[in-house]
């Protein structure tokens, strides 16, 4: 499966979440440019499987920072 790429700005913020089953997973918060279903704004993401220094996966979609660091 190929994940869309959706483009941020700023930091993400990554936290952890309880699930109702009693296990943690880490999430993230962004200001998405183009998210393919939720557009232009402040939001929540899927489960977070990696990270780097330009942006991070989830279950879903790939994560890149619109303006790289150089």
């Amino acid at each position: 499966m190929i994940k869309p790429v959706v483009y941020f700005t700023g930091d993400p913020l990554f936290y952890l979440f309880e699930t109702a089953e009693g296990s943690e997973v880490e999430l993230a918060r962004v200001y998405a440019l183009n998210h393919p279903k939720l557009g232009t704004g402040a939001i929540r993401t899927s489960v977070v499987i990696k990270k780097d220094d330009n942006g991070f996966e989830t279950l879903n979609t790939v994560y890149e920072r619109a303006i790289k660091d150089e």
